[in-house]
């Protein structure tokens, strides 16, 4: 999670309050809880609970702060996501990954993600895009993710698999859009 977190987090920022590091990568991170709960309103709620969350924790966080506050997100966003999660569990369980050693997402897939999100919100269920974050930007494996989201790994290696596919297929429509575009100029 450090390599995707530093990314939406460029420089840890170590000895700041929790309320500064989320008022200086608010929009990064209403960002990815948009992504993963799909309904905007509901995803102001996570970054309020983030920051509630980080002020009980251990003060030895500070280290890694950056890294924190992306996974509290997450969490909170699967808190209130949970119900939905557990339902669309015994989908992905029936209907698993058979070929499986999915890879994080490259830097490549990881923009065409953050480009065509309101497509991958709008088609991809709520599981499929914690699997997305999870294992394909936080770089985790399916087993931390199935226990964060309280589910079995093959749920989240399904998911992961059914995400990437729509993801790639995704990515060939933008591709096709571009060049489409090229076209038409030429």
């Amino acid at each position: 999670m450090i390599s995707a977190a530093n990314k939406i987090f460029p420089e840890p920022v170590a000895g700041e309050n929790v309320g500064n590091v989320f008022s200086q990568h608010r929009e990064a991170l209403e960002w990815l809880a948009n992504f993963l709960i799909g309904d905007e309103r509901i995803a102001a709620a996570c970054l309020v609970d983030a920051g509630a969350l980080a002020e009980s924790e251990n003060p030895g966080f500070q280290d890694w702060l950056s890294e924190w506050v992306c996974l509290a997100t997450i969490r909170s966003a699967a808190q209130i996501q949970q119900r939905r999660i557990a339902q669309l569990a015994s989908t992905y369980k029936q209907r698993s990954c058979i070929h499986g050693g999915h890879r994080a997402l490259s830097s490549d897939w990881q923009e065409i993600l953050v480009e065509e999100s309101n497509i991958l919100i709008a088609r991809l269920d709520v599981l499929c895009r914690f699997a997305l974050v999870i294992c394909g930007l936080e770089k985790r494996s399916a087993h931390e993710a199935a226990l964060l989201l309280g589910v079995d790994e093959t749920c989240v290696e399904g998911a992961y698999c059914a995400a990437i596919k729509f993801l790639e297929v995704v990515g060939c429509e933008q591709f096709q859009r571009q060049n489409d575009l090229a076209a038409v100029f030429n």
